[in-house]
């Protein structure tokens, strides 16, 4: 079986590789832990563990000492060397494929992304990650774009669609993006999952170019507006596009065409909205975790939401990005959302800034599309374009250029 498994700076993984490691590994770490988090060494770490039945805890390989410190993590305990009891050998990937879908017993542990706090510890079965995959034949020939950190909840959701359908992962996380174009054209890549952040940092690699490999396009981790998803479709015009709905805590939850999602069936009595429209989730769809505070079994996951009807709802921000401007709440997103009509404009982020007067004012940062010179012009476009249509206290005081906007390790936009 040659058939590429993951190709990553330059190198191929076959499948026979991925078997022949497996069938050789007789040792493991409880704690996965892999420098820069090589995303070979990951996936085959997080199988041999389903394969041989022990729990693992991934920890992101890009933490420094302190961090690991501040996480309360033994820094001993990641080089300590486990053996399995008895080595097992696997003739074939069908054989692999059974013993990794029966293991009810095994966990994963995860770490929050720690935005705000700390990153606490989430603990998932197989129940909680498998979620929302789909195997069938018809995705057997499906090759993937690896766009996520792949010790991170969406990494991970890719990851196992990718493994229980035997398909190809060719990874373009981190500084691998701006090789997207000429990656999707070697590979015939077919499906793309990213965040809209990692979309408007690869748009300059892709612009005015036609992938017409690309079948599927999603979106995931964080709001996008309508205009964007519209220049998405122009590029890849075969495909469709899906917006996802995830969660540490949870695992994947909800999908949807466009931005409003729709409740599944089967799930409804376990979400709700409340008074402050934040989205709850009931504790029998989260992982196990002793940080999570729970109010009556619901979780608030933190998300403010516009509830559309009854089972549908559309996602408006994090309460933990809305800034305080003199006593009135902002929505970074909203802000954004209008800058980004601005021919010119490629990326925007809105941040509060410390003020003595009001509390906090805004400021914008922005990323200009490199064939636009003026930097004049366009601030006089974005605050011509903000007065009009927005608040007063909605409108970025502070308006700076730059070359591109930092990212958190999950690849979403830091509003710090």
């Amino acid at each position: 079986m040659n058939k590429i498994f993951l190709a990553d700076k330059g190198i191929e993984y076959t499948y026979d590789k991925l078997i022949a490691d497996l069938n050789k590994k007789d040792n493991y770490y409880s704690y996965l832990y892999i420098n820069e988090n090589n995303p070979y060494q990951v996936f085959l770490a997080i199988i041999h563990s389903l394969l041989y039945n022990y729990s693992i805890e991934i920890i992101d390989g890009n933490l420094s000492k302190q961090e690991l410190e501040e996480m309360h993590v033994e820094t001993k305990a990641l080089v300590t060397i486990r053996r399995v009891s008895k080595q097992k050998i696997f003739k074939n990937y069908e054989t692999i494929l059974k013993e990794l879908i029966k293991n009810e017993k095994w966990t994963l542990t995860l770490y929050t992304s720690g935005t705000t706090n700390r990153p606490k510890k989430v603990n998932h079965t197989l129940k909680t990650l498998l979620r929302n995959v789909k195997v069938h034949k018809k995705f057997e020939k499906d090759i993937w774009a690896f766009a996520y950190n792949p010790t991170h909840m969406a990494g991970l959701q890719v990851f196992f669609q990718a493994v229980l359908n035997q398909n190809t992962l060719i990874y373009t996380f981190d500084e691998r993006q701006k090789n997207l174009p000429t990656l999707i054209e070697t590979y015939n890549i077919t499906n793309i999952s990213a965040t809209p952040t990692y979309y408007r940092n690869v748009f300059p690699y892709l612009k005015n170019q036609l992938f017409m490999s690309v079948k599927r396009v999603t979106f995931g981790g964080e709001k996008y507006d309508s205009k964007f998803e519209a220049i998405i479709a122009s590029i890849f015009p075969n495909a469709k596009i899906r917006n996802i709905y995830a969660s540490t805590e949870a695992g994947s939850l909800f999908i949807a065409k466009g931005d409003i999602f729709e409740i599944p069936k089967s799930i409804r009595e376990l979400i709700k909205i409340n008074n402050h429209n934040e989205l709850l989730i009931h504790f029998d769809l989260l992982g196990s975790s002793e940080s999570f505070s729970l109010t009556n079994n619901w979780f608030n996951t933190g998300d403010v939401v516009e509830q559309i009807n009854q089972y549908c709802f559309r996602f408006m921000s994090r309460q933990s990005d809305m800034i305080n401007v003199g006593g009135y709440k902002v929505n970074p997103i909203e802000v954004e959302n209008l800058l980004m009509k601005i021919p010119g404009i490629i990326d925007a982020t809105v941040k509060g800034k410390e003020n003595s007067v009001t509390g906090k004012i805004l400021i914008v940062d922005i990323v200009k599309d490199k064939d636009f010179d003026d930097e004049e012009k366009l601030k006089i476009s974005i605050k011509q374009l903000a007065s009009e249509n927005l608040q007063s206290w909605k409108i970025p005081r502070i308006i700076r250029f730059v070359n591109e906007i930092p990212k958190t390790r999950t690849g979403k936009k830091v509003r710090k």
